[in-house]
């Protein structure tokens, strides 16, 4: 099982000429990254080296329109346009120096302003007080110690942006300068956004690095003296401006028909993969090397995957629709520490964006960042090239009443729109949904978020709710979704306590909690929150469990059965219950459309078993015939009854299972092509035994 985790980029196939297929036989052999320089060399006499290293990316773009009832201005969307008119500083970033027989003379480090400074990066870089011509060098490459907070143990921030996986060569920024031997040798490095300044654009290449150290920067100041060792993990970045990643993924695949896209390789070499275009294209394609937000999302995924538990089946989500709920908690965590960075550290990663945003007639509580984006293509002045789109959404916008896809596919769908009447807990089954709660939560931006009279959640509190220390990443948890997550920060928070604020916005995205009673109505369950703990009880339960029925998914064809309704996942703990082998559920209409129900008990680290097939398939994973309904089971499922025209189901031999793994029970209606009515209800009982026949006790939450 491959699992990618993606970006939000929307696919346009646009071939032209330029680089062709990655295959490893391009390279006649793959070559080793060179070593790191990290000697501070001494020597009788020296000659001071002194000079800056910057780098050029492609500004935001704010595209307005007029609202029809407000009569106000409002953002359409944000698009790449012409590069900063001012470079930003190559921070904390490798640098060499080499003589003239090629021979490393002294290593140092750029500092917080980009100066050239020894390896301590305050000190002065110093080569010998030898006439020679030397070459001084900065990569695409960093590995500092954070240790600025006190009592927080040290951690490394350690990464590289790579051109390709094989050769694993370095961006490079050098300026080859005779020294007398006597005076100081001044350079100035700098790496640029256009093409027609840098073939290999290379600002891309620096501008991955800054969001890189941003990010870790910002973990560093924020989570107080938690131990985040587990940032030590070698950060490898994989990018080349007009190449496509997907095509080491794909190596047989013709290139000129895959999607362009940026992703987390998480069961893979654990590395980030961000597209630079395709076939040689930077114009008119996806790009992300300077979609700050795609590239802090999928070091997000890193991040989860080594400081907690990336527990996710992977797969498309477009933010559209209700989905698996690890895979909409994993996109949904990437997504709200892309924006928290972004929202904190604007000045470090996008400076002139509050400029560009008030130009374009936007007030003071509209400058900061708080956007989803990602674009595709670009506007250049000076090139006189106008091709840049792209989609973005608010993060503060209310969750009923969100932004919606400006361009692509689901052009005019509502980004994860959710109603908190009608169905409560629905947004931990949505992407969107989590990001902006969570979003809301940690900051003070307007009336949906927290109040200004009250305090945030702080980052500090979210780390330690998904963190592997204390958190839903302890190897204990086997099934996670964001209901876990908000109960961990309810129950953390001291100060302020979960206030009304909090709950406002947790219910406002639907991410209504069960310690709330939220999901009891006329004295049952009408939902059942994801991976909930059973335990016996010799008497029917207190509370019910009811299950709502729905028709499937009417936008992502093959998505199928509606995962909020359709379906309760509820969590069997063997060792806990020792005189279970049968698990029995008997099901009762209470009113709308006669329906099916089926049993499947799934492994950890699960992939949802569909119950759609299709019988071909594009290198996308896109079906190329059509979905055809199917009652099967997958080699995830364990044990399963999926008997037509029965009103109980029953699995057994559970006693032949692992004691040691938790299991998650399925209980599902079975919905493929079925008209149900939106009134449809059921109530149903789970009962256990020893024996294959009996019923014994009740389970209940």
């Amino acid at each position: 099982m491959k699992i990618l985790i993606l970006s939000h980029s929307i696919f346009l196939l646009v071939a032209c000429g330029g680089i062709q297929n990655s295959q490893y036989f391009e390279y006649l052999s793959t070559t080793e990254e060179a070593p790191l320089c990290l000697d501070n060399y001494s020597y009788a006499a020296t000659v001071r080296v002194t000079g800056t290293a910057e780098f050029y990316k492609r500004g935001i773009v704010p595209l307005t329109q007029i609202n029809s009832t407000t009569d106000e201005i409002e953002l359409e969307n944000l698009t790449l346009g012409d590069p900063l008119q001012e470079a930003l500083p190559i921070r904390f970033a490798e640098v060499v120096v080499y003589n003239s027989q090629n021979k490393v003379v002294q290593c140092g480090r750029t500092d917080n302003l980009g100066f050239l400074k020894a390896t301590d990066t305050t000190s002065d870089l110093l080569i010998p007080a030898t006439p020679d011509t030397y070459s001084i060098q900065v990569l695409s490459r960093s590995y500092l110690t954070f240790n600025s907070v006190p009592s927080k143990p040290e951690f490394l921030f350690n990464a590289a942006v790579k051109k390709d996986k094989y050769t694993h060569q370095l961006y490079t920024l050098k300026q080859n300068s005779f020294s007398n031997g006597v005076d100081e040798v001044t350079v100035s490095l700098t790496a640029y956004a256009r093409q027609t300044e840098s073939s290999e654009v290379d600002g891309g290449a620096f501008n991955i690095l800054n969001d890189l150290y941003t990010t870790y920067s910002y973990i560093n100041s924020s989570t107080g003296t938690i131990d985040t060792q587990c940032l030590n993990t070698r950060i490898n970045v994989y990018w080349k401006a007009g190449f496509n990643p997907f095509q080491y993924y794909y190596p047989d695949a013709d290139p000129s028909t895959l999607g362009s896209n940026s992703y987390y390789h998480h069961d893979g070499d654990k590395g980030l993969y961000i597209t630079g275009g395709s076939l040689g294209n930077t114009s008119i394609v996806n790009t992300d090397h300077f979609d700050d937000y795609v590239i802090i999302h999928e070091l997000g995924h890193f991040i989860e995957d080594h400081c907690g538990q990336l527990i996710t089946p992977g797969g498309k989500h477009f933010m559209t629709s209700r989905i698996e709920p690890q895979l909409a908690w994993s996109e949904g965590w990437a997504n709200y520490i892309a924006g928290q960075v972004m929202y904190s550290n604007l000045a470090e990663i996008n400076p002139e964006f509050e400029a560009r945003m008030s130009q374009a007639g936007f007030g003071a509580s509209d400058l900061k960042w708080s956007f989803l984006s990602t674009t595709w293509g670009f506007s250049d002045s000076q090139l006189n090239v106008g091709n840049g789109t792209g989609i973005m959404f608010d993060l503060r916008k209310p969750g009923n009443n969100p932004d919606t896809w400006q361009d692509g596919l689901y052009e005019g769908f509502a980004i994860d729109k959710v109603d908190p009447t009608r169905y409560p807990g629905e947004g931990h089954f949505r992407e969107g949904a989590i990001s902006r709660g969570l979003f809301k939560l940690s900051n003070h931006c307007d009336d949906t978020c927290v109040s200004a009279l009250d305090t945030p959640v702080s980052f500090e509190t979210v780390w330690q709710a998904v963190d592997k220390l204390t958190g839903v990443g302890q190897s204990t948890v086997k099934f996670k979704s964001s209901h876990n997550v908000i109960e961990n920060i309810k129950t953390a928070v001291t100060s302020p306590v979960w206030i009304s604020d909090f709950q406002n916005i947790a219910n406002s995205e639907t991410l209504h909690l069960h310690s709330d009673n939220a999901f009891i109505s006329g004295g049952a369950y009408k939902w059942v929150p994801y991976g909930a703990q059973v335990v016996s009880q010799a008497g029917t339960c207190t509370i019910p469990f009811h299950i709502e029925p729905r028709i499937d998914d009417p936008v992502l064809a093959g998505s199928n059965s509606d995962q909020r309704y359709s379906n309760h996942f509820i969590l069997i703990d063997l060792a806990a219950l020792p005189s279970m082998n049968t698990i029995s559920v008997s099901f009762q209409k209470q009113t709308g459309t006669d329906t099916e129900f089926d049993l499947l008990l799934f492994e950890e680290g699960y992939l949802f078993n569909m119950d759609y097939t299709c019988s071909s398939f594009d290198v996308n994973d896109n079906c190329t015939t059509s979905w055809v309904p199917s009652r099967t089971t997958t080699s995830d499922v364990v044990r399963s009854d999926r008997t037509a025209n029965t009103t109980s189901k029953r699995i057994t031999n559970l006693q032949s299972l692992d004691t040691t793994k938790k299991y998650l029970l399925n209980i599902r209606a079975y919905t493929p092509g079925k008209s149900i009515s939106s009134t449809t209800y059921y109530s149903y009982e789970i009962q256990h035994s020893l024996t294959d026949t009996g019923l014994g006790s009740y389970l209940c939450l």
